[in-house]
């Protein structure tokens, strides 16, 4: 209500009912499934960071940018007041323990089972099995295709990759599959992201942004339950599972929890929402980077 100066519900009512664009992004505030590109785009950085250790390279050795586009973010600022000084150098120094923790989760790389596909010659020429679950819209599964897809590019000996998206919502599914998204989505997007792997079209609500076909070749768009049964029998080397625990009841949470540990391979990571944790309930899944939560689990 502040943001579009309305000071009554009253107001805002008829503010939204008028404004079509507006009327999305409340609804969207309800829908679980909402989300963007690259939502958490740290997480994604680290995600690259682990890709580019397993075939030996550096960031120098590439073109790549992930950075959101500065004139989408709105940074606001303000002077803090004097008693709260010390509660953010704590915060500052937390975050610091944070950000050596989350260096320190490339140490495990040769553990991965993702090291050893590339690496190993007995491995070589598997593919990399990736599992984005809830998928909700597609955002965060097209998000691992562009940046893997950008690496395919330069790499010639980047391995083969198999990106699978599961949601319970059809309707999300359908979107993911015609890949066409409102310029909210796009709003921790890379210049150069946007440039390489995306369409822009002027609508009567706005600009859309339609996702370059390339990319839906590397994706499996499936609606499914997942806590009742998955469409395939494949391990994964990755699975992303951001922000669908916090939903769930502890029962429910600890079923699904269990399917992952057993779709993992040994080896396999894990990335929870950054509110998520698995609270040492699983022994086998191994925190390694607390920062962007990064589990490891271990053989």
């Amino acid at each position: 209500m502040i943001r579009v100066n309305c000071s009554t519900i009253h107001s805002y009512y008829y503010h939204i009912k008028d404004d079509k664009k507006e009327t999305e992004k409340f609804l969207n505030g309800f829908n679980i499934n909402y989300s963007f590109f690259f939502r958490n785009w740290e997480v994604f950085l680290q995600f690259e960071n682990f890709f580019l250790k397993s075939l030996k390279s550096q960031r120098k050795d590439i073109f790549t940018k992930l950075t959101p586009n500065p004139k989408r973010i709105k940074q606001k600022s303000r002077k803090k007041p004097i008693k709260k000084i010390k509660k953010s150098e704590a915060k500052i120094a937390f975050d610091r323990s944070l950000e050596i923790k989350s260096k320190t989760a490339l140490s495990f790389i040769e553990e991965t089972s993702l090291y050893k596909k590339i690496n190993d010659n007995s491995n070589r020429g598997d593919s990399i099995n990736i599992w984005s679950c809830p998928c909700a819209s597609g955002e965060e599964p097209y998000s691992i295709a562009m940046i893997l897809d950008n690496l395919k590019r330069q790499k010639p000996e980047f391995p083969r990759f198999k990106i699978y998206a599961s949601d319970i919502d059809g309707d999300a599914i359908n979107k993911a599959r015609v890949g066409i998204y409102n310029e909210s989505a796009m709003k921790e997007v890379s210049k150069y992201n946007e440039k390489n792997y995306f369409t822009k079209n002027r609508a009567p609500s706005g600009f859309k942004y339609s996702v370059t076909g390339n990319l839906k070749e590397y994706i499996e768009f499936i609606e499914e339950d997942v806590t009742k049964k998955l469409h395939t029998n494949l391990k994964f080397d990755m699975i992303f599972c951001r922000y669908l625990l916090i939903y769930i009841n502890r029962k429910l949470r600890n079923k699904f929890l269990s399917i992952i540990e057993n779709r993992l391979n040994p080896g396999g990571l894990l990335i929870l929402g950054k509110t998520e944790t698995l609270f040492n309930s699983f022994k086998s899944l191994k925190l390694i980077d607390p920062k962007n939560r990064f589990y490891l689990k271990i053989a």
